[in-house]
């Protein structure tokens, strides 16, 4: 018999879609190194885009999951949860809305997320808009706790993302900011000048990082800076644009983050180690750790993060080095 390759166009319709879907799915698996890694830079990007979607409204991220389903499977099952937690919010949080006697007093969305099966998201401690967190953290949460008993919230103030309109004299502009940049534009309601240390106070994050906050509202043409760490709301903004949106940070905590808080965590096994054989090096701490990490969401561990993380030690005067074996530091 002699055989003879199908071409793509005489093959049916579902067969040819079914095979490009298996390419690309392919391809992307190559890219990322292994069908793993893509999964986990999947969840991150899903994480991100749901924790900036407005109204609740995944309709298309919801079909590109069930496409990849076909390929991956159980292994988008985190994913998958992650979807059900936004349908979720969206029903308890119009269930604690109608329950409000005087309707809500801030148009806004909640999502209540499993954290389990959620990405690693970054924590900052950071106050609000005040009225908008005693809302929060009053009628809101107790109407919570009474519709699930068995679960708490504990609020991410630093995530998300604020629609707010900014009138001036003739016109006005729209922007679309983080919390944080919301809460500091807001402090101008009812002053036209201040401090960034008293901003700094009043919203509870360093005085460095609030620098560079208020540089967007200056280079926006909202506030100036009229003497040092003085700042005051321009009366022509100059801005011809209708919209600004700004350009937020990922949700996720970084991959460097995680690495160090892994290996910092297991500084005594390291020491341990050294103390029952007097001396090691980075080829075995690697090897050991290698298997300890091995489902880390941070990915394969190599050897020069481990070396980086001996080199730490070092410096911190807990081990010594020298010709390429580690030991444990001698006052």
């Amino acid at each position: 018999k002699q055989w003879y390759q199908r071409r793509v166009r005489d093959m049916p319709a579902e067969a040819t879609t079914t095979s490009k879907s298996g390419e690309i799915v392919f391809t992307l698996c190559s890219i990322y190194g292994s069908a793993d890694l893509f999964i986990k830079e999947y969840r991150n990007l899903v994480a991100d885009k749901l924790l900036t979607t407005s109204d609740y409204d995944i309709a298309y991220e919801m079909r590109g999951l069930e496409l990849l389903k076909i390929a991956f499977g159980e292994d988008l099952t985190h994913c998958q949860i992650m979807f059900q937690d936004v349908v979720d919010s969206r029903r308890t949080h119009s269930n604690i809305i109608a329950q409000l006697t005087e309707g809500a007093p801030f148009e806004i969305d909640v999502l209540i997320i499993s954290h389990v099966f959620w990405p690693n998201l970054r924590k900052e401690e950071m106050k609000i808009y005040k009225p908008l967190q005693q809302f929060l953290e009053g009628s809101y949460q107790c109407l919570f706790s009474e519709l699930k008993r068995s679960r708490a919230l504990e609020w991410r103030y630093n995530l998300g993302f604020v629609d707010l309109d900014l009138e001036f004299e003739g016109h006005s502009i729209s922007f679309r900011v983080s919390p944080l940049q919301a809460t500091i534009i807001a402090l101008f309601e009812e002053r036209e000048r201040c401090y960034a240390e008293t901003i700094s106070a009043e919203v509870g994050i360093p005085l460095v990082l609030m620098r560079k906050k208020l540089s967007f509202w200056v280079t926006n043409g909202v506030l100036k800076e009229t003497s040092k760490d003085m700042f005051e709301v321009r009366e022509d903004t100059g801005i011809t644009r209708s919209r600004v949106m700004e350009e937020m940070d990922s949700a996720m905590v970084k991959i460097e983050q995680i690495r160090q808080e892994e290996l910092e965590s297991y500084t005594n096994f390291v020491m341990g180690l050294i103390n029952q054989s007097g001396q090691i090096t980075v080829e075995r701490v690697h090897k050991l750790l290698s298997m300890l990490l091995e489902d880390s969401v941070a990915g394969m561990l190599t050897e020069e993060e481990v070396k980086a993380f001996l080199d730490k030690k070092v410096k911190q005067k807990l081990l010594s080095f020298s010709s390429g074996i580690y030991k444990k530091y001698k006052t």
